[in-house]
């Protein structure tokens, strides 16, 4: 069974929950009159996007039988040195290993397996990146854009269908005649991407998510950037929704670490970022932003209590230089 503790956050997140305080969380609100406006000395358009190495994309499926466990499955994008970007799968629990997989169409099966809890199914996977197109080069991304399918099928009900494909290869594979799982729903989005020291250009980060079922999709875009004066302990880290400015962070080298609560489409989401890793650690560690969605207005961040019912987490991780 998977377990909602382990479901989204990585080590370097749970880290950074150490050492933010819940008292100091701040709140703020995407509203029109905060609507993100750059200088022309720190213009984010004069500078390439960050190169993005992966994108990780983790669902939960609730199966339709009530006494099944739901299913975490996972897929990785991630950019090759040589060809087109690859695709890992991993799944259906949060300890499963991912799976390669090398052609660009084809099936995958994985076999049942029973622990001391519980049983999971065997599950069939799907997949034709043939025809899949991908996002301009002036932003590159290992995720395709469209032109693509993944499909994952368990106790002959679909439990996984991604890409604009998906539901076309559904209707044809199995005539229509097949149930899908109660929901199947993004439970986390985490992007590596490498980003050079900041410019006065700086360097931004987009990524489109939705922070609940059945929510809008909003574009989050992560900048960093040098104030105009560029000197040192200067720099900006901002985050904004719907190109509505959400967070705006300055001298980023005392002020390295700290989060706001935002509020999008009604509903309170955390805003937390670490760039200690960036400034001192030797060789140059990674900045981390992560927002995510609280599963109820009263809840507090980071109790335990909040950790068994996560809501959606987006994780931008920055590196310096390609590992």
């Amino acid at each position: 069974m998977v377990s909602a503790s382990s479901l989204l956050l990585p080590t370097s997140v749970r880290d950074l929950a150490s050492c933010v305080s819940d008292g100091a969380v701040r709140v703020a609100c995407t509203s029109p009159a905060s609507t993100l406006t750059v200088s022309s000395s720190s213009s984010t358009t004069s500078s390439p996007p960050p190169a993005t190495l992966s994108v990780a994309i983790s669902y939960r499926a609730t199966p339709q039988a009530p006494s099944s466990p739901p299913l975490l499955l996972r897929l990785t994008w991630s950019h090759s040195r040589h060809g087109p970007p690859t695709l890992s799968f991993a799944g259906p629990t949060a300890s499963s290993p991912a799976v390669l997989l090398r052609r660009r169409r084809g099936t995958y099966c994985l076999p049942s397996s029973t622990s001391t809890s519980t049983h999971i199914p065997p599950l069939a996977l799907f997949w034709d990146l043939t025809a899949a197109r991908y996002s301009p080069a002036s932003s590159p991304s290992p995720e395709p854009a469209s032109g693509f399918y993944v499909v994952a099928v368990a106790s002959a009900e679909v439990v996984l269908a991604v890409g604009d494909l998906a539901a076309e290869f559904i209707k044809a594979k199995f005539e229509g005649q097949i149930p899908w799982a109660r929901s199947i729903l993004p439970v986390s989005r985490t992007d590596r991407v490498v980003a050079a020291a900041p410019r006065p250009g700086g360097a931004v980060h987009t990524a489109r998510v939705r922070f609940g079922e059945g929510a809008p999709e909003h574009e989050v875009a992560v900048g960093c950037c040098r104030a105009g004066a560029g000197r040192p302990g200067e720099e900006e880290l901002w985050v904004s929704v719907d190109g509505k400015r959400a967070v705006h962070a300055r001298r980023l080298r005392w002020n390295f670490r700290g989060n706001q609560t935002v509020f999008v489409d009604g509903a309170p989401v955390d805003v937390l970022w670490d760039l200690h890793g960036w400034w001192f650690q030797d060789p140059p560690g990674c900045a981390v932003v992560m927002l995510r969605a609280r599963s109820a207005l009263e809840s507090r961040l980071w109790l335990e209590e909040e950790a068994r019912a996560p809501g959606f987490a987006l994780l931008v991780q920055a590196l310096r230089t390609p590992p």
